[in-house]
This record gives C-alpha cells, sequence and structure tokens, in this order.
C-alpha cells in the first residue's frame, strides 16, 4: 500500500508536467495564412482571421515578407495591411535593394486586406503567420493544473469510498456454512450390511 501511494504521488507532478508541456506546444504553434507567392501574380488579399471559442483577445501575428527581382536589380516595393474598417494596421515601402522587414505585432480577430504594389519585373512571398492560442497561454496553465488536480483528488476520493462500501457489504453478508471437503462413507450402514449378508456366497444354510 505505502508502494503504490508512493508511486501515485511520482505520477500525479509528472502528469502535470506532460500536460503542460504539451499545452505549450500547443500555444506557442502558429497557423500560416498565404498571402502571395512567386508562382502566381500579385494580388490584393483578404484574410478572415477567426478567434478562440468566439473571443475576440489579440493575437501575436507576424508578416513575413521577400521580394526578389526577376529581370530587374531594384525598384520600388510596398506593402500596406487594413483592417475592416480600412485603418491601416501596419505598413511598409522602400526599395528591392534594401531588403523588405518582417513585420511582428498583434491583430484581433475579423477581416485583413493586405496590398502589395511592386515595380515590373518584381516578384514576392508573403506569409502571415498567427498564434491564435499564444494569448490563453497562462488561462491554459492554469485550467489544465486545476483540472488535473480535481482529478487526482477525485480518484482518491472515489477509491476511498469505494473501498468502505465493499468493506461494509462484506461485513453484512451471511456467514455461509463450511462444507466438507470429503464424502461420507455409507459402508456399515444396518440396511447394507443385512443386504449383504443374506444374498452373499457365506448366507447360512436353509433349514437349519
Amino acid at each position: 500500500m505505502e508502494r503504490k501511494r508512493l508511486v501515485n504521488l511520482v505520477l500525479w507532478p509528472v502528469a502535470l508536467l506532460v500536460l503542460n508541456g504539451l499545452w505549450m506546444s500547443v500555444a506557442s504553434g502558429s497557423a500560416p495564412y498565404e498571402i502571395n507567392d512567386e508562382d502566381h501574380a500579385i494580388e490584393t488579399r483578404t484574410v478572415d482571421l477567426g478567434g478562440v471559442l468566439g473571443q475576440d483577445k489579440a493575437m501575436p501575428a507576424v508578416f513575413e515578407v521577400s521580394f526578389s527581382g526577376v529581370s530587374v536589380d531594384d525598384g520600388n516595393v510596398s506593402w500596406i495591411i487594413r483592417d475592416a474598417s480600412n485603418a491601416v494596421v501596419a505598413e511598409w515601402d522602400g526599395m528591392l535593394s534594401e531588403g523588405a522587414p518582417n513585420w511582428e505585432g498583434e491583430l484581433k480577430p475579423g477581416k485583413y486586406t493586405v496590398e502589395t504594389n511592386v515595380d515590373n519585373g518584381i516578384i514576392t512571398n508573403q506569409v502571415l503567420q498567427i498564434q491564435p492560442f499564444e494569448s490563453y497561454r497562462i488561462e491554459g496553465h492554469m485550467l489544465l493544473s486545476v483540472l488535473l488536480v480535481v482529478v487526482a483528488f477525485s480518484e482518491v476520493f472515489i477509491r476511498q469510498k469505494g473501498g468502505e462500501y465493499l468493506a461494509k457489504r462484506n461485513a453484512n453478508l451471511p456467514e455461509q456454512p463450511e462444507k466438507s471437503p470429503f464424502k461420507p462413507l455409507r459402508s456399515g450402514m444396518p440396511e447394507e450390511d443385512m443386504a449383504l449378508d443374506e444374498e452373499g456366497p457365506w448366507r447360512s444354510p436353509i433349514g437349519r
């Protein structure tokens, strides 16, 4: 019993670490939204970002941008992100030789429009990375920890009450008479001895 209790004391903290590690991996994951790629013509894209469970909490976002010249060495390049109200969220304007930097910030759930303008002979690759669960990292750790503690105490409570119930039920059961493992011998009964004497070869002669 003591060994089993010690194993339980070790397993629950391990389970807590494993669950929180899994949640950390999920929270740090990102969902990519491809805006433009080098194999297709540059277009104005609309992205609809959904919230987690209908919440409108802002989510970490990274706009990865790269420009390259196909037939020119330099030229004008720019991009701009607008929200549903047409307000500018982020923008950049420069030359191809400068190298466009990535943008990092936060975006609330909703619709966004990405406009890209380049000179002829320039192509671009643009991907918007969204981390929808990162905003709920702390809440997730707290919720998982509380749930695991509740499960641990519930398991101990159910096991204890179940043991008490079984003990009471066994105590109330009527005692069963103990059965002998041996069958009683039937030899020596008067009826059987008389039958054996009358039918055996050593019975008394007739007439005596």
